[in-house]
């Protein structure tokens, strides 16, 4: 006989063997209980949820003799007993010309959707309700979609739908409105683990706990992958499935591995970190397949760290934002291994301490009025420019430092442009005179601490953020600005 796959062989029997819906099975349990089933119902959710398997039990159940004597004599049904599995109906159901299923998406003109439901209008020949399942219903085209619609809204006596999909957003609302809608949730790491353990036990396999972890986490909440994730390694093993079987069989980097190469990132180790990501890499690994296990890892250790007194999460947050910005990079890359390795050196790089380059103060004369001395020399300004242009550009170079009644101290960056002032700087004089109406006399300093001139007209708080950059750019020991 040919080997049945676990994941058929794991199809539940009855409402109490599907897993991780129990808020479906209770619903379903108690309109079965009572009798009040509807004609037509839509299953949505993911893949490998149950929702294919949770129709053909309801199908089922609807043409179950015992149900129905249950049904008749208005005793409580068992999630159990849906449906027996004992009487004629339910061991002839698969093979019932009343049971009809087919894949919506292989059949989707109007042409098959007629075809295979052309029986619709007849009577049952052996069941008491005709059951269509209709799987991927999503995938027909519009036309199949109004010729099922008619049939739905109003439906022969003893005709029942089932219509799985895993897009709702593509069912017209038109169908949406006319079925009862099941929802069926992702099913958690936390209940497809134990089953897979006990699984194993009727397989007589040991199963180690944490390979059933490692598996129901790939699973992504399909207990159908996590069956074949299973009879993939169970098919590989001798008697005894543990992590390395899984990892080994199913292409996976090991925690070990992952480890190695977080902890050279965080020592900043560069050398380490190339020789893990190489060993990794050499084992025949995706780059893809390393990074997303990366950050898969980084996840599990600061969730981990939430159970104790540990909270430095900036490191291990800018280690898995480094290398999520890989991760869409490598996407279409014809290098993923290069923008991969790139990606955890520069994260091992060494930091490097940013010290702020301390302001030297300006030497100034005495202040009495610093903006009376701006004004005049503004005005100073204005007026050489109506008479020598050239000598706003010299004038234009200096900073009021200081001003005292009759004496002004403009300081320069340069000693260049300082010495051309001073060449000018009778002109300069007599111009300060005509604007201020006394005599100014004028000093010179130089300092090339002193903020550019670019910086005067500017307002607060740019003109301190201007100057505090500039100072950054210019620092003289560049290894102290840390980028």
């Amino acid at each position: 006989m040919a080997y049945e796959a676990l994941y058929t062989r794991g199809r539940p029997k009855t409402l109490s063997h599907l897993i991780g819906q129990e808020h479906i099975s209770n619903a379903l349990a108690r309109a079965v209980s009572s009798g009040r089933l509807s004609h037509a119902y839509l299953l949505v959710g993911t893949r490998g949820t149950g929702k294919t398997s949770t129709a053909r039990l309801l199908a089922k159940a609807m043409n179950c003799d015992r149900v129905h004597e249950a049904q008749g004599s208005n005793r409580p049904l068992e999630k159990k007993e849906i449906p027996c599995n004992k009487c004629d109906a339910c061991k002839n159901f698969d093979s019932s010309p009343d049971n009809v299923e087919f894949d919506a998406a292989s059949n989707r003109s109007v042409e098959d959707v007629t075809r295979l439901l052309s029986t619709a209008y007849l009577a049952p020949l052996r069941s008491r309700v005709k059951t269509f399942i209709i799987d991927e219903i999503h995938m027909l085209s519009t036309e199949a979609i109004n010729s099922i619609l008619k049939l739905i809204e109003e439906p022969p006596p003893n005709v029942a739908f089932f219509l799985a999909t895993t897009e709702i957003n593509k069912v017209p609302m038109t169908i949406r409105s006319r079925c009862q809608v099941l929802n069926f949730r992702l099913i958690p790491q936390q209940t497809i683990a134990p089953y897979l353990l006990k699984l194993a036990g009727r397989l007589n396999v040991t199963l180690h706990e944490d390979a059933a972890k490692k598996i129901a986490r790939l699973a992504e909440g399909s207990m159908r992958d996590a069956l074949t994730y299973l009879d993939q390694c169970y098919a590989m093993a001798n008697e005894e499935i543990t992590l390395d079987n899984v990892n080994e069989t199913l292409g996976l980097i090991s925690d070990e591995s992952l480890d190695e190469i977080i902890s050279a990132v965080k020592a900043k180790d560069r050398v380490a970190v190339g020789r893990a990501i190489t060993k990794a890499l050499r084992s025949g690994l995706a780059a893809n397949a390393i990074n997303e296990s990366l950050i898969t890892r980084l996840r599990d250790i600061e969730f981990d760290m939430l159970g104790t007194d540990d909270r430095n999460f900036s490191e291990l947050d800018k280690m898995i934002d480094g290398l999520r910005a890989a991760s869409g990079e490598m996407y279409g890359s014809g290098i993923p291994d290069i923008i991969l390795e790139m990606a955890l050196m520069k994260l091992a790089a060494p930091v490097q301490s940013f010290v702020m380059p301390q302001r030297v103060a300006t030497p100034s004369t005495p202040s009495d009025n610093l903006d009376e001395g701006w004004k005049i020399f503004y005005d100073t300004l204005s007026l050489s420019s109506k008479q020598d242009n050239t000598l706003t550009r010299i004038f234009d170079k200096a900073t009021v430092v200081g001003f005292t009644g009759n004496e002004m101290t403009l300081g320069f960056r340069g000693g260049g442009a300082a010495g051309l002032f001073k060449s000018k700087q009778q002109l300069f004089e007599q111009a300060a005179a005509q604007t201020a109406g006394r005599a100014i006399k004028v000093s010179v300093v130089v300092d090339k601490n002193l903020p550019p001139s670019v910086l005067r007209n500017m307002p607060e708080p740019e003109r301190t953020n201007l100057a505090s950059a500039i100072d950054i750019v210019q620092a003289s020991d560049a290894t102290k600005i840390n980028d």
